[in-house]
């Protein structure tokens, strides 16, 4: 009885060893800063305030989404991310429904007749399922400098609208008015 329980007490011995040998491999091995830390986010709609310091977006397609890139930048503990890059989570208050049979492409053949190019025929693609879609790109990472981007693409219909965009990143939310015109 003594010698099983000297036997089981090695193991125990060795299994905590091992335990420990992979925690202080795994935490040495780690930033303290791949774990949160202090997040600065700030975003720039690079579109011109009105007297109530919402942006203005003069939308200028009634055919297609009207596309705008928002910027911003982020630091994590006053520094750029590298790595790993700062994830930013996007959201927007608006977004359009892709209808069955809707159009949504037009794919061209074309051939090389000497001088240039030259469409030989061409043929529509057809949406097969309804779906929403965002006006918001949903996810961004932090470029080498720290900017952050993501592209808006509302349509003409929400036009009078006051687009509202929400920036996340570890806690930490940032939100913009956005009056489609």
């Amino acid at each position: 009885m003594i010698m099983k329980k000297q036997i089981s007490e090695k193991w125990v011995l060795i299994v905590l060893y091992l335990l420990g040998l992979l925690c202080i491999t795994f935490f040495s091995s780690c930033n303290k800063d791949d774990f949160g830390g202090r997040i600065e986010l700030n975003i720039d709609t690079r579109l011109p305030k009105d007297q109530n310091g919402y942006s203005v977006f003069n939308l200028y397609s009634q055919q297609t989404q009207n596309i705008h890139t928002i910027s911003g930048t982020i630091r994590r503990n006053g520094r750029i991310p590298d790595e790993p890059r700062q994830r930013v989570e996007w959201e927007s208050s608006h977004y359009w429904t892709l209808k069955v049979g809707d159009t949504i492409g037009r794919i061209y053949r074309r051939t090389w007749r000497g001088l240039g190019w030259q469409i030989v025929d061409s043929i529509d693609v057809i949406n097969l399922k309804q779906s929403e879609v965002p006006t918001i790109n949903s996810v961004s990472y932090n470029s080498t400098d720290g900017s952050i981007n993501t592209v808006i693409a509302p349509m003409w219909n929400m036009r009078g609208d006051t687009m509202t965009i929400v920036a996340r990143s570890n806690g930490v939310v940032k939100v913009e008015k956005i009056i489609l015109r």
